[in-house]
C-alpha cells in the first residue's frame, strides 16, 4: 500500500500564501518549515523527489482533525546543513513567492526548527475528510483525534484524495445506465459523431459509497463448503487464483446486505462469476433468490 504523511496544524495563512503564488508560478517549488526540533525520519531517511513524491496531507490549527489541504512532497532538507548559497536562494525565493514566511527560520517560539519540506501541487479541498479516515502506517489503526497542533503522522496514501470532482456511486452508476440506454437507441451514424469528438482518457472523478466490514469465516465456511464448484451451476471454478492457487469463485448473498439480508452461511453462496452476474442482474435473479438454484430450463453459458 502506498505511503503519505500528514503533518498537523499548520497555519492557514501560509498555505493560502502558497496557493495564491502557485496559480501564476506552476513551475515552482514552495516550502513549509513545521515548527519541530526533530527531524522528520522518514523524509530524512528516504527523501522524496520530483520523479518520486510522497502525498501529503495537511491540516489547519483551526480545523486539526480534518485534511483541508494535499500536496506532493518532493524534497527534505535539514537547515542546520544548509550551504550559504541554498541558503541565500532559499530566502531570494521566499521574498518573491512567501512573503509573509519571509526567509528560512531556524528558531520558532523558543525551540529550533529543523525541517523544510519542499512541495508542489498544493491543493485545497472543498470536501474535506475526516483525519479519522487515516490509517496509521506503524500499526494499522486509525488515526485518534488531535487536541493540538503540531506534529507528524505516517499514514497509508487515499487514491484520489486530491480529485474535487466527487459523485455518490449509485448516481453514478444511474446516470451512465440512462446515457448507456439513449446511445444504443441512437442511430449509428449519430453515435459514430459523438465518438470522432469524445475524449480518448476519461476523467478521473472521485465516488462516494458505503460498504459493509463482512464477517471472513462466513466466507471461508462457504468456500469450504463449496469445495471448488459454483453452487449454481454445478460447475467447476473456471480458473485457479494467481494468489494462491485456489479455486476462484464469488461469494453472494441471496438476499443482498443492502436490502437487509444476513451475512451468515444460510444466506450466502459460492458462485462463478457468469452466476453470480446472472443472480445480480439475470432473467432467473428472482428465481435464484428464492430457491438459491438455476431453473431447469436456465441455459449454462459456460457450457
Amino acid at each position: 500500500m502506498d505511503k503519505a504523511i500528514l503533518i498537523n496544524g499548520v497555519y492557514e495563512t501560509v498555505l493560502d500564501e502558497i496557493f495564491k503564488y502557485q496559480k501564476n508560478n506552476s513551475d515552482k517549488i514552495f516550502y513549509l518549515q513545521p515548527y519541530s526540533e526533530s527531524a522528520i525520519k522518514q523524509l530524512q531517511s528516504d527523501p522524496p523527489s520530483i520523479t518520486s513524491p510522497l502525498p501529503l496531507y495537511i491540516s489547519t490549527t483551526n480545523q486539526l482533525n480534518n485534511i483541508c489541504y494535499v500536496a506532493d512532497i518532493v524534497g527534505w532538507e535539514n537547515k542546520t546543513e544548509l550551504p550559504p548559497d541554498r541558503l541565500n536562494f532559499l530566502n531570494e525565493h521566499m521574498i518573491k513567492f512567501q512573503p509573509r514566511e519571509h526567509r528560512v527560520y531556524f528558531e520558532a517560539n523558543g525551540k529550533k526548527c529543523v525541517n523544510l519540506i519542499s512541495i508542489v501541487n498544493l491543493k485545497k479541498l472543498n470536501n474535506q475528510l475526516s483525519t479519522a479516515n487515516l490509517i496509521k502506517e506503524s500499526d494499522g489503526k486509525p488515526l485518534k483525534p488531535h487536541t493540538r497542533a503540531g506534529g507528524w503522522s505516517y499514514v497509508h496514501a487515499l487514491p484520489l484524495l486530491s480529485i474535487e470532482n466527487t459523485i455518490v456511486k449509485e448516481q453514478l452508476t444511474e446516470q451512465f445506465d440512462d446515457a448507456l440506454s439513449h446511445s444504443l437507441a441512437d442511430s449509428d451514424d449519430v453515435r459514430k459523431m459523438r465518438l470522432e469528438d469524445a475524449p480518448k482518457v476519461p476523467e478521473k472523478i472521485q465516488t462516494v459509497s458505503y460498504d459493509y466490514r463482512r464477517n471472513p469465516d462466513v466466507v471461508a465456511e462457504v468456500l469450504k463448503r463449496a469445495s471448488g464448484k459454483c453452487e449454481l451451476c454445478q460447475l467447476r471454478a473456471p480458473f485457479f487464483k494467481a494468489s494462491d492457487g485456489s479455486p476462484y469463485l464469488e461469494v453472494h448473498h441471496w438476499v443482498t446486505l443492502a436490502e437487509g439480508g444476513e451475512d451468515t452461511v444460510d444466506n450466502v453462496g459460492a458462485l462463478c462469476p457468469n452466476c453470480h452476474k446472472q443472480a445480480h442482474f439475470g432473467q432467473y435473479r428472482e428465481y435464484i433468490r428464492s430457491n438459491k438454484v438455476l431453473p431447469a430450463d436456465a441455459k449454462n453459458l459456460r457450457g
